[in-house]
């Protein structure tokens, strides 16, 4: 078994694009572009940073049910995580996430569907993202686990 590192760290450089968003550079990776949210004067050409963040969120679940899906040896049919967030303005100081919804529909042959529910129920526990963020915006998350026969 390989072993999982203690500490993995990440950097991530922004340049503003001299419009109303940036390049994201991740070494060894494609640029990705950004912008401000027509609603605040973006021009919304590209992703704006929430929803890069609930993608991130989604992307922590996704891989995580991947890798306990490895473990659990799980024949996957299909595999579909919708996020939605919530962003509220608060008062005087602007905007914050008030809510994430997860829904995760996992689709298994009859035999896997308990080993699915399983893998469900790591994924809640062992997603870094949503644990670490979950102390300050409520995180619901849904599944439904099909089985095909």
């Amino acid at each position: 078994m390989v072993e999982l590192p203690q500490k993995i760290e990440y950097k991530v450089k922004l340049v503003w694009d001299t419009e109303s968003g940036g390049d994201v550079y991740i070494t060894g990776f494609p640029k990705l572009k950004i912008d401000m949210p027509v609603e605040f004067g973006g021009k919304g050409r590209f992703p704006c940073p929430d929803e890069l963040f609930f993608s991130a969120v989604g992307g922590c679940f996704l891989t995580t049910f991947l890798y306990f899906k490895e473990r659990l040896r799980i024949k996957l049919r299909d595999l579909q995580i919708l996020v939605e967030g919530t962003v509220e303005n608060i008062g005087p100081k602007g905007y914050r996430i008030s809510e994430i919804q997860i829904t995760m529909n996992v689709d298994v042959d009859e035999e896997e569907k308990s080993k699915a529910e399983e893998c469900v129920e790591l994924t809640k526990d062992y997603c870094h993202l949503t644990r670490s963020l979950e102390t300050g915006i409520p995180i619901k998350v849904t599944s439904n686990v099909k089985k095909t026969l």
